[in-house]
């Protein structure tokens, strides 16, 4: 076998692994809508350069058919080692770096990520469903203010230093409780509109595949850690709709 024959299969087998990877990865923890927003795709583009490059290469830099099998089978099998251990960082920051809530507060979503929610503030969760995090795919909450006095202020202060309302599962409710107080903040359509000019077509194709009425439809922010986006819902119910990648401040 030469270098670039061991080369090129072993090129194959990692990118097919990577390909398997990649999409479990876009199935259960990074759907297709806050894959951008969650700053997966840098993730991903890390973690694929790394695992289809890194063992390849390294075959090719170090492959030599004058060695004996004993030699090469040692030499690949750390080779493979190196490889599965980076795969394996790669998956582990991914997966901590998972959306794991959209929550819905006064006018805004937020999509808040598996890291930005601390074991602690976990523990302290009312609702047994928000004692643990979503293992796959984001779900949609609301993050209703506390009543206490002292609650308050411990929300107002870690606001004050950027950890807002949403960073807290012991304030978080099943969404179907505020929908339609979510539809009646949403913004019209004519708003979304302006705000994306050059992309009005599309969005009276999304109107049109809704099967609603343009009145009953209207749009709230989602703020992402690396992207905004629209949250189309209907204002008569507040059901989310679809997520869109327009402007929408």
């Amino acid at each position: 076998m030469t270098r670039w024959k061991a080369f090129t299969i072993h090129l194959t087998i990692s990118a097919t692994i990577a390909v398997g990877v990649s999409a479990l990865m876009l199935m259960l923890w990074y759907t297709p809508s806050f894959f951008a927003a969650a700053g997966g795709k840098k993730l991903l583009l890390l973690l694929l350069g790394v695992d289809v490059t890194l063992g390849p290469l390294i075959t090719l830099i170090i492959f030599n058919i004058t060695k004996s099998r004993k030699e090469l089978v040692f030499d690949l099998s750390i080779i493979a080692v190196i490889q599965f251990a980076a795969l394996f960082y790669g998956m582990s920051v991914m997966f901590q770096s998972r959306p794991v809530y959209v929550v819905f507060n006064k006018d805004t979503f937020s999509l808040v990520t598996a890291n930005q929610i601390s074991d602690e503030d976990l523990a302290q969760s009312r609702d047994a469903d928000f004692k643990s995090l979503p293992m796959t795919g984001p779900v949609y909450v609301f993050a209703e203010m506390p009543t206490t006095k002292e609650e308050i202020e411990d929300v107002e202060t870690f606001t004050f230093f950027g950890k807002g309302l949403h960073y807290f599962p012991q304030y978080f409710k099943p969404y179907a409780e505020p929908m339609l107080l979510a539809g009646q903040a949403a913004k019209p359509l004519t708003d979304l509109r302006k705000l994306n000019e050059a992309r009005i077509t599309e969005i009276n194709q999304v109107i049109q595949s809704s099967g609603r009425t343009e009145a009953d439809l209207g749009f709230l922010p989602l703020r992402g850690e690396r992207m905004n986006l629209v949250v189309l819902l209907g204002k008569s119910d507040g059901k989310v709709l679809k997520i869109l990648q327009m402007k929408p401040f």
